[in-house]
């Protein structure tokens, strides 16, 4: 197209399912690496809040609103940009560069949201939503397989979660998608069925 203006991809979009240590992990590289850090929870209470799940006591956002929010933020910018969220994938692909997934072992997960009082619908909907890859699938079916990393953090800290996510960014961590298979493992310690019931 003549004359037509190519978007960069100046975007690293870092998700996961809540309480994998996502939010944490996106504030330290991009201390780190001086990106640009976007809480897309953050915009989707600025400014694209449709109502509220009671039940999951979780907002109902409007996906073409907060879609058109980010690439209002991101559009012509030099700077790079960390975007920060559980629902990653709303992030317009064509900004897209590199999605990072962070995974952990569900029994870990399950302890840690339970620790943080989320109600018991909300943890076994978390967990499942790990053990059966919903935001890697997301992200993948967003961004493409060849821009997609997972890096499991299970028994990483703070720190050492940030060191490896932000090599991953660069291209010198994480795995392709499908090598955490949290199913198998579970299987094998007997321990699917409970978590899946």
């Amino acid at each position: 197209m003549s004359g037509a203006y190519i978007m960069a991809k100046n975007v690293v979009v870092i998700t996961g399912t809540p309480g994998v240590g996502k939010t944490v992990t996106a504030k330290r590289v991009s201390e780190m690496t001086g990106m640009r850090l976007l809480e897309l929870g953050a915009i989707a209470q600025a400014c694209a809040i449709s109502g509220k799940d009671a039940d999951r006591e979780s907002l109902i956002i409007s996906p073409k609103k907060l879609r058109g929010r980010i690439r209002n933020l991101i559009e012509g910018q030099e700077a790079e940009f960390i975007a920060e969220g559980h629902y990653g994938e709303i992030v317009p692909a064509e900004l897209v560069k590199k999605a990072v997934v962070i995974r952990l072992d569900p029994i870990v997960l399950e302890g840690r949201l339970r620790a943080r009082g989320y109600p018991e619908k909300k943890v076994k909907e978390n967990v499942q939503a790990e053990i059966l890859d919903a935001c890697l699938i997301g992200a993948v079916d967003a961004f493409g397989m060849e821009s997609v990393v997972e890096v499991d953090s299970t028994g990483l800290g703070e720190e050492a979660l940030a060191n490896v996510v932000s090599d991953a960014i660069r291209g010198a961590a994480g795995s392709p998608p499908g090598t955490v298979n949290w199913i198998a493992k579970l299987e094998k310690e007997g321990k699917i069925e409970k978590l899946l019931q």
